[in-house]
């Protein structure tokens, strides 16, 4: 995409040195972040959890559900809560 990783590190408020253990698989995205990038740049979220690009439409919700931790499933429920709270007003 040509964006420097410090661009992507202050995107999602985390520092360099960090993005690199992101990056590098040493430590995972939380669902809040997979969001941050998804909103900001278009990445699709299901390469950004399984490393397949696929359709945004083909999200795999019970096996992210199946592997996330209480709290990630949590914030995705909120936010998810939240867009359709925003649809139907």
């Amino acid at each position: 995409m040509n964006i420097d990783k410090s661009e992507f590190a202050r995107v999602l408020d985390v520092t360099e040195e960090h993005y690199r253990k992101l990056e590098a698989g040493a430590t995972g995205l939380s669902a809040d972040k997979i969001l941050i990038l998804y909103h900001t740049y278009g990445i699709d979220p299901t390469y950004l959890i399984a490393g397949v690009s696929s359709n945004i439409m083909d999200f795999n919700l019970e096996y992210y559900v199946a592997n996330s931790s209480k709290e990630q499933r949590d914030q995705f429920f909120d936010r998810v809560l939240a867009y359709v709270a925003k649809l139907i007003k």
